[in-house]
């Protein structure tokens, strides 16, 4: 397997605070009473278990009340977040390697061997994924009231079959922010604070950085994050015309400074949830 670029000491620094504040964002989104609400449901079902009527109700008033706390603070919130958690999968190898497998990939699916196809699809990831757990506000209210008369009648077995119901309503959202893509960004962050208002930077450390930003996005191109035409052709035109800059003797003051604002914009568009992927059906 061919080796990629090394990354500059300054943008590895970089990249780690990046996927550090990304869920660290998510973090801060997490509700403690969404959290608590959800917990108590955890001790209503005990509770039930043990028959104790009185502590199941007046543990499911307590969930009430938190639940309306956070829809009196906003009436129009769909989903609170109540746990985030984060899985790195980082693919070692380059455009090259990518090509390959996607060749081996493709001969396993027409030989059939799906279940071989998709072991190996598996590793052609590069990306931060953050999984956010989040509770229903719209309907979870409405799930928990139609178990109280059930407890009132005693009607236990129901009450926890109804409540192991209510806990599976939690949604789990997913959001993937490409590494390569992150790494790019970072490379010409750094890039653009060495060249920001200097005529004279240091042209060959510029180049090191443009080249590592370039095998990035290639590389990240090649995953499949993103779109070739839209996403890509832009940016890498771009860097061409860096590259142009650094191989003559024109000034390097503020060069990177467009690139880097299209690198952002394209960052932001992977940090929001992903779109489930609808799986096709034969007509």
């Amino acid at each position: 397997m061919a080796k990629r670029m090394k990354e500059n000491k300054e943008v590895t620094k970089k990249v780690q605070e990046a996927k550090n504040d990304y869920v660290d964002q998510k973090d801060r989104t997490v509700s403690t009473e969404a959290v608590e609400a959800v917990n108590m449901v955890v001790e209503v079902i005990e509770h039930l278990q043990s028959k104790n009527k009185e502590e199941a109700l007046k543990t499911i008033e307590q969930v009430l009340g938190k639940l309306e706390v956070l829809i009196a603070r906003d009436p129009d919130l769909q989903l609170v977040p109540v746990n985030v958690q984060e899985q790195i999968v980082d693919f070692p190898g380059t455009v090259d390697d990518i090509i390959e497998i996607k060749k081996v990939v493709k001969a396993l699916i027409d030989e059939g061997e799906l279940q071989k196809a998709r072991d190996i699809m598996l590793n052609l990831a590069s990306e931060l994924d953050i999984f956010i757990t989040a509770l229903p506000i719209g309907t979870y209210p409405v799930a928990i009231k139609a178990i109280i008369p059930l407890i009132e009648q005693e009607k236990y077995d129901e009450a926890i079959a109804l409540l192991a119901e209510v806990l599976e309503t939690l949604v789990l959202e997913k959001i993937v922010i490409p590494l390569p893509v992150l790494r790019a960004t970072m490379a010409i962050e750094r890039a653009s604070e060495l060249t920001k208002g200097k005529e004279d930077a240091n042209k060959e450390e510029l180049k090191e950085l443009l080249a590592y930003a370039k095998e990035q996005l290639l590389l990240a191109q090649a995953l499949g994050y993103g779109k070739v035409e839209e996403d890509y052709k832009p940016l890498l035109e771009e860097i061409e015309k860096i590259e142009k800059i650094l191989g003559s003797d024109e000034s390097t003051k503020d060069i990177f400074e467009t690139l880097k604002e299209k690198l952002k914009g394209f960052m932001a568009t992977f940090n929001k949830v992903k779109e489930p992927t609808q799986m096709p059906q034969a007509q």
